[in-house]
């Protein structure tokens, strides 16, 4: 019988939660991410990278004036959730593993809403609690896991998310534009009240769509037209475009504001779209065409057939034709089938 209790307490144990085989010192993960509202990581050679928010389920801000990417924050917190102890360094690696995450370890602060009083359903005197503060260094010699110490620690651990086939550290970068949301509009068709498209270089491309008491009008504006038969469902289809716009680059934060003037200066200018939503707020989009990287001799157009570059509130951005063609539909896509097209 004894026996037989020494053997189960020995099982409960192994089978406990690591970091508490192992102490406080190893309790990387964050198991209730909901609470967590501020992570800020910092790597020695001066990247650093802030995400906040304000509580749980609201928006995520980058650096304190940009929108973070919602997806990869989404992915972090189940990173920092899942997180768990592989296995302790090595007494033989253990000197090479110090000094690598002193050298080259990113520093990751996490904090989360807490209450100085918290009895049952009752919550006062709320503050910011730093909840972990730890070193994230490289991955293992087989990839299979990431080298992380705990601050104030000298017990490095090897860390990995169980299922996970690879290494975490790449998680946790301190690039910014790696955070950033590639928003450019989230409109849905019910908050818009008009869209202004004027085009450079096709005159079929030049309308006005205004919301009315019931319905829109929508009006050439090359040749000051109103259009009065178009296809409802393509109208609709058209706004509906404008709930999820994307860039794919965020120019601004890799040229110097003497580039952004020089090629808004010079590169051909294609369209310019305006959006005026129901509560007021408006958008202004400029776009013009992208000279191509790959050119050559027998090349038929210096400008890319991909991409252009488009430019609002000052920010330069890279886009896609795949993306904005939709947002600047020719006259014609919005015909009646019983409109004569010619």
């Amino acid at each position: 019988m004894g026996l037989v209790l020494i053997v189960g307490a020995v099982f409960f144990v192994l089978s406990d939660n690591k970091s508490t085989l192992w102490g406080g010192e190893s309790e990387f993960a964050v198991r209730d991410t909901a609470q967590i509202v501020k992570i800020f990581m910092a790597d020695k050679a001066g990247g650093k990278v802030l995400l906040e928010r304000e509580a749980s389920g609201m928006p995520w801000q980058l650096n304190l004036t940009m929108k973070g990417h919602p997806k990869i924050v989404k992915m972090l917190l189940t990173t920092l959730r899942d997180l768990e102890i592989k296995y302790p360094v090595s007494k033989k690696a253990h000197n090479a593993v110090i000094k690598e995450l002193a050298s080259t370890g990113i520093k990751v602060e996490i904090y989360t809403n807490a209450h100085r009083i918290a009895l049952g359903s009752l919550r006062l005197l709320p503050y910011l609690k730093k909840e972990r503060v730890f070193y994230v260094g490289s991955a293992t010699a087989d990839n299979m896991g990431t080298y992380m110490i705990m601050e104030g620690s000298e017990k490095p651990y090897v860390v990995d998310i169980p299922g996970f086939r690879g290494f975490v550290a790449a998680r946790f970068t301190t690039k910014p534009e790696d955070w950033l949301s590639h928003e450019i509009l989230r409109i849905p068709y019910t908050r818009i009240a008009s869209v202004s498209v004027q085009s450079l270089t096709d005159n079929s491309r030049n309308y006005k769509i205004q919301k009315q008491t019931e319905g829109y009008s929508f009006t050439d504006t090359y040749t000051k037209q109103i259009v009065q038969s178009y296809d409802t469902a393509a109208l609709y289809t058209y706004l509906d475009g404008f709930k999820d716009v994307n860039f794919e680059l965020d120019l601004s934060m890799k040229l110097s504001q003497h580039q952004i003037d020089s090629i808004v200066k010079n590169a051909p200018p294609l369209f310019e779209l305006h959006i005026q939503e129901t509560l007021g707020k408006s958008y202004d989009i400029r776009t013009f065409k992208k000279e191509r990287e790959d050119v050559e001799d027998d090349t038929p157009t210096e400008f890319s057939p991909d991409r252009l570059y488009a430019l609002m509130d000052g920010k330069l951005m890279l886009v896609q034709y795949m993306t904005f063609d939709r947002l600047v539909r020719p006259v014609e896509y919005f015909y009646t089938p019983q409109v004569n097209r010619e």
